[in-house]
């Protein structure tokens, strides 16, 4: 078995029935870093079953965050996938596959042809029995992901499971053996996914269907009525939540009800794993997800195990700040998946490119070495006509193949060049200040000129810094204009613009109309910020 490593940038999408997530990301040498991060809506009435809908929204979108990054991972939900552990052998890794596939077509509901089967290797090189997780999906899931790539206008380079891609989210937070038990709970509009994360390893998985409707309006604890959905898929359980209609009284919120339901689901997954592995204790419970319910779920889920709980904040592992790891919240898969696919890709699952069977043919042939020596007679007789006939043709076409290598390369260059002078021409564009409409809000924020004279302007492109040299009727006139300037907003956003700092002041001791001398040393933060 043979694995690429990738030191190029790489897109990650996960979605569910209500948002559409994008991670932007360059790995080199098993490092990730993040380069954009967000997330768009889904419409009302938007089918994401669709790969032709979707692909053509996943195209638009990156096209409008002018995104040129073409290869793609993709994950399949824990309802598409059936997860089964078969305790196997390690004594030839190389023959896994085959065990794999031979055990699971017992275990599976429908026939292997119908399949793509894929698993974890397991990290122990010992020879004795092994717990392999296999992951098993319908081929029409997988052609799924590859039409939807193919309407996006992208190539598909893994499609990895979610959640094994939020054990390795939960890795990156605390490692692979902080915790002896982890929970992660991923909220979704319509499925949630509890996974069960055992000494570093995917130990349980299971996806409840609790439908979670939008509030009726911002703020409010009720919920949009008869918004039940119930999953028809055999791989996700199911709980229905029915919603009185508006005007029904009832002591409790819809906002508890579907907490206390997600409660429950969460409550069910761990029981179910403790039957199998008794004795074990949960130390850690992550909630993740973006329905707006999080806190609550992760406060009832407080008090109902003596665990820490704590929502998914991915801050520390990627050294951003605190309030962006919190931003991130619903993001954990989609991390997970770049990260994965920064490691060892032998340790992941990949659908699109399941690990290698050995047929039977190939077994035959080792157990039976005078098949080998009959291909060798046949291969000796014929490579004679081979290079009487078939060379001289073969190297027509590799000189043919060389020049079309060449002019490839040479389009590669000249494309390279573009994409060259396109990024200067944006970051050129992007560093420029225009200083008449910067001057312009700065006058506004000036007082009249009996309290302030102002004797100099000094602009630094550079640095996005107006220096204002002046004199003033008192120190008090200075004090109150730096105010103004850091109070300034842009009309429909919310953060600074402006960040003024007095400089040094002198008095005169004279009754001259301005006394006091001094400055005031301006940062543009907002073009700080686009920067």
């Amino acid at each position: 078995m043979s694995f690429r490593k990738n030191d190029r940038a790489i897109l990650a999408v996960d979605w569910d029935a209500r948002y559409i997530r994008f991670v932007h990301a360059k790995v080199r040498k098993g490092k990730v870093r993040i380069d954009r991060l967000f997330s768009v809506d889904v419409p009302d009435e938007f089918d994401v079953s669709n790969a032709e809908q979707l692909g053509g929204m996943i195209r638009d979108v990156l096209k409008q965050q002018k995104i040129r990054t073409d290869r793609v991972i993709l994950d399949v939900p824990r309802d598409k996938a059936l997860l089964t552990t078969l305790k196997l052998p390690l004594s030839d890794p190389n023959e896994l596959p085959a065990m794999v596939e031979f055990q699971i077509g017992k275990e599976i509901p429908f026939p292997l042809s119908q399949a793509v089967v894929d698993f974890a290797m397991p990290e122990s090189s010992s020879g004795g029995p092994a717990d392999v997780l296999v992951g098993t999906v319908r081929r029409e899931v997988v052609e799924y992901y590859q039409k939807t790539c193919e309407h996006a206008g992208l190539k598909l380079a893994r499609l990895g499971l979610r959640p094994y891609a939020n054990k390795e989210a939960i890795h990156g937070l605390f490692g692979a053996g902080r915790f002896e038990c982890v929970v992660m709970v991923d909220v979704g509009p319509r499925l949630t996914e509890i996974d069960v994360v055992m000494n570093g390893k995917l130990s349980f998985s299971r996806a409840g269907s609790v439908s979670i409707p939008k509030p009726v309006a911002p703020g409010s604890d009720q919920l949009q009525a008869d918004s039940a959905i119930m999953s028809t898929d055999d791989s996700a359980d199911s709980a229905i939540i029915q919603f009185p209609n508006s005007g029904t009284s009832t002591g409790t919120s819809d906002v508890d009800r579907v907490v206390g339901a997600l409660v429950v689901e969460v409550t069910r997954t761990i029981e179910a794993f403790r039957s199998s592995t008794p004795g074990v204790n949960v130390d850690m419970i992550v909630v993740g997800g973006s329905v707006g319910m999080e806190e609550q779920v992760a406060r009832a889920l407080g008090e109902r195990y003596p665990a820490t709980v704590e929502i998914y904040n991915p801050a520390a592992q990627f050294n951003w700040p605190e309030e962006k790891g919190a931003e991130a919240r619903a993001f954990s898969a989609a991390l997970g998946l770049v990260t994965a696919h920064a490691g060892d890709a032998q340790f992941d699952f990949d659908f699109l490119h399941p690990k290698r069977t050995v047929t039977a043919t190939e077994r035959r042939l080792k157990k039976a070495p005078v098949f080998a020596v009959a291909a060798l007679v046949v291969v000796s007789l014929l490579g004679g006509l081979y290079w009487k006939v078939i060379m001289p043709k073969r190297q027509a076409l590799s000189d043919l193949h060389a020049q079309i290598d060449e002019y490839e390369d040479r389009i590669s260059d000249l494309e390279k060049i573009q994409e060259k002078r396109i990024a200067i021409a944006d970051a050129f564009d992007k560093d420029q200040v225009i200083w008449l409409d910067e001057l312009n809000r700065m006058s506004d924020l000036l007082p009249s000129s009996q309290q302030m004279l102002l004797k100099l302007i000094d602009m630094d492109a550079k640095n996005t810094e107006i220096t204002l040299k002046l004199e003033a009727s008192n120190r008090q006139t200075v004090l109150d204009t730096v105010e103004r300037i850091d109070a300034f907003r842009i009309r429909g956003e919310d953060s600074v613009y402006f960040n003024a700092v007095a400089g040094r002041m002198t008095e005169s001791g004279s009754k001259e109309q301005y006394p006091t001398s001094g400055s005031i040393n301006v940062v543009i933060e907002g073009k700080v910020k686009e920067k």
